[in-house]
Formats: C-alpha cells, sequence, structure tokens
C-alpha cells in the first residue's frame, strides 16, 4: 500500500459521509469541499488504539475533529470503514511513520493535510488554500 492508496481509500470514504447538517445551527454541509471549507480542524487527528505492537483486530482507527463556526465539534471517525481494512490502513501508517521517523499523529496530519488539498485544489501565491492550510511537502522524507 502507498500513501497515495491510504489518500485515496480514506477520501472516498469521507466523501460518502455528506450530505451532513450541524444540529446545533442547521449549516449544511452538501460536499467534504464544503465541510472543510466551513469548518475549522482542531488540531491533528486522533489515534486511541495502541499500534505500538499489534494492531488490534477491531480498531477504533483514527478521529478527526473540526468545529462549525457556531461552535458545535464534528468528529469524523473510522466507523464505517471495513476492520480488516482499518487494520490494513493501520499496519501502513505505522510502519511508514517508522519509516519516516515521525509520529502517527504528524503522518495522519499529512494524510489529512493532502486530502484537504485535493478536495480544495485552490492555492493562494502564499501556498495556503482558501481553507488556510499550507501546501504540503514531502513529510520525513
Amino acid at each position: 500500500m502507498t500513501e497515495d492508496d491510504v489518500v485515496r481509500i480514506v477520501r472516498s470514504y469521507i466523501e460518502g459521509l455528506f450530505p451532513g447538517v450541524c444540529p446545533r445551527c442547521g449549516l449544511r454541509f452538501d460536499s467534504l469541499r464544503d465541510y472543510l471549507e466551513g469548518t475549522t480542524h482542531l488540531s491533528a487527528p486522533v489515534l486511541y488504539d495502541d499500534i505500538s505492537g499489534e494492531i488490534p483486530a477491531e480498531p477504533i482507527g483514527p478521529m478527526s475533529l473540526a468545529n462549525c463556526p457556531c461552535g458545535t465539534t464534528f468528529t469524523i471517525g473510522s466507523k464505517g470503514i471495513p476492520p480488516a481494512q482499518l487494520v490494513e490502513l493501520l499496519a501502513w501508517a505505522k510502519s511508514e511513520s517508522s519509516r519516516r521517523s515521525i509520529g502517527v499523529r504528524e503522518l495522519l496530519r499529512h494524510s489529512r493535510d493532502r486530502i484537504d488539498e485535493q478536495v480544495l485544489d485552490t492555492f493562494s501565491a502564499d501556498g495556503r488554500s482558501d481553507h488556510g492550510i499550507l501546501r504540503s511537502g514531502t513529510l520525513g522524507r
């Protein structure tokens, strides 16, 4: 599995979670692009699974948090990814983060940023998207 495979798999999964509506203010997100343009990421994605040893057979998987303009926090989790595929993705993350000598959360952030870049696909001259995300280089390589 390559980083491009991971980005493709995860992006496809996340895009399938939309449309969505904020339960507090009613703001509607018809697509992942709408969601990225209308929310603000909170830190790096979180991984509660311990993958330092063997990867759990039924992992929780990563979660990414973002705030709606009204203050509601959204969670995009991995609940709908089949467990066998999620194990494969986490095995890649474990191996790749070790190979790059970075933490898993840093790798998850990099992957999320690549997905955001693909979805938003609009950058200004300073290398920032209209969502405020810096264009990623080759992390840890």
